[in-house]
C-alpha cells in the first residue's frame, strides 16, 4: 500500500521543510509554485537553478529564511516572466467569431465528405 508520504512531490517536500524552518505560509506556497511550474512547464535551463532544481531547493530555502522580501521579489519576477498560463480575457467579438467558425465547420466534419458521393471504406 502506498503511504501519503510516498505521494509527495519535491515541491511539496520543499514547502514542508520551509514551513518547518519558519518560512511564512504564503512565501512557502510561492516557492512551491515556482518549483512545480518550472518543472511542469519546462522553464529554460538557465532559470532552473533559481527554482531549486540544481540543489534540491537548499538555495531557495536559505534565501526564504534569510531574506524573505528578496525571495518574494525574485520569485514573483520569475513567475511573471516564465509562467505560461497568463490570465487572458477574450473580448466578446473574438469569442463570437470562434464559436461561429466551430459551428460552420462542425456539419462538414460530421458528414465526412459523403455528400460528394464518397463511399465509406
Amino acid at each position: 500500500m502506498i503511504t501519503t508520504q510516498e505521494l509527495l512531490f519535491e515541491w511539496d517536500v520543499w514547502k514542508a521543510q520551509a514551513r518547518a524552518s519558519g518560512v511564512a505560509e504564503d512565501l512557502a506556497e510561492l516557492g512551491r509554485k515556482i518549483m512545480r511550474d518550472a518543472y511542469m512547464q519546462r522553464w529554460p535551463e538557465e532559470v532552473l537553478g533559481d527554482c531549486g532544481w540544481n540543489d534540491d531547493g537548499f538555495g531557495m530555502l536559505a534565501l526564504a529564511r534569510g531574506k524573505p522580501a528578496e525571495a518574494r521579489r525574485d520569485w514573483e519576477r520569475l513567475y511573471a516572466r516564465y509562467h505560461r498560463r497568463p490570465v487572458c480575457s477574450i473580448d466578446p467579438t473574438t469569442q463570437q467569431r470562434a464559436r461561429a467558425l466551430v459551428k460552420a465547420s462542425a456539419p462538414n466534419l460530421a458528414r465526412g465528405g459523403r455528400e460528394r458521393g464518397d463511399a465509406r471504406p
